[in-house]
């Protein structure tokens, strides 16, 4: 496999240690606490996977294509009408991109709460995700994000900016592809706020996964990009259920951490920020 070692995503230094090691490679952290993975797939290597969700043997064969999950409706529409509520209150047409959209459960949760007249529309590069959601008759276009893509006011982005190898640029495309004063919604973990690789219960999904941030990160990514944070929420997943989920894994052989429910620091964070 054709690898490129790379420079710190967030703070370019060279100076980073090797933290975990999952599939062959290397997860190191930053002096900036950034994890990421180095050296990693080039960019050709990257993008194939990423059109196809399967990863090349080098990577156990990793295929990420997943599957559709029903439940995901019910739980971000609760997320979405928390979050925005200022936004469904004003009862005006909005325009919603959702980059990364995968099966389409967001924008299904996202459509009871939209307005009348809104439009709702995704971005998802996965081939299979993405017929799969146009079967289900939802807009979703099977490509990456463009800075020429027309103007919207919102843009959701969830449980992406791990796949992302340069997040920066990311954050510059959407803020190319806001209205004045738009806003970007972002989904991601904290695993970079953990000191250990024993602390994470889940698998770090590499090379699927890239980069892996923290809260400090998020919020600088943001206010370099020109963002203003207009709330920002934690969530804990390490509960009774999660950790059946993660004991099943185990007895498959699948590389996750077994740690008692309640006990992880790892948390999603929830990020609503505005343009300046």
């Amino acid at each position: 496999m054709a690898l490129e070692t790379i420079a710190c995503p967030y703070c370019g230094s060279a100076n980073a240690r090797p933290w975990a090691q999952e599939r062959g490679f290397t997860v190191v952290r930053c002096e900036c606490r950034l994890l990421f993975v180095n050296p990693r797939p080039t960019q050709d290597l990257i993008h194939t996977a990423v059109s196809t969700g399967v990863h090349g043997e080098e990577a156990g064969g990793l295929v990420a294509i997943a599957r559709r999950s029903p439940s995901k409706i019910p739980r971000y529409r609760r997320v979405f009408a928390h979050m925005f509520p200022d936004v469904w209150s004003r009862s005006e047409p909005i325009s919603w991109l959702d980059v990364g959209s995968g099966y389409g459960e967001i924008l299904e949760a996202i459509a009871p709460l939209a307005p009348a007249g809104s439009h709702l529309e995704g971005l998802e590069p996965m081939g299979p995700k993405a017929e799969v959601a146009r079967s289900r008759g939802l807009t979703i276009t099977e490509d990456y994000l463009r800075r020429d893509h027309l103007k919207v006011d919102f843009v959701s982005s969830i449980d992406v900016f791990s796949h992302i190898p340069d997040y920066a640029k990311f954050l510059d495309d959407i803020r190319a592809v806001l209205n004045p004063r738009g806003e970007v919604f972002i989904e991601t973990g904290n695993l970079a706020d953990l000191e250990q690789r024993i602390e994470f219960p889940e698998e770090l999904g590499v090379p699927d996964h890239l980069v892996f941030a923290g809260e400090k990160h998020l919020v600088g990514f943001l206010d370099r990009a020109g963002f203003d944070l207009v709330k920002l929420e934690t969530v804990r997943v390490d509960g009774i259920l999660h950790f059946a989920k993660t004991v099943a894994k185990k007895i498959l052989g699948r590389p996750v951490q077994v740690n008692m429910p309640y006990t992880s620091k790892y948390r999603q964070l929830l990020i609503r920020a505005r343009l300046r």
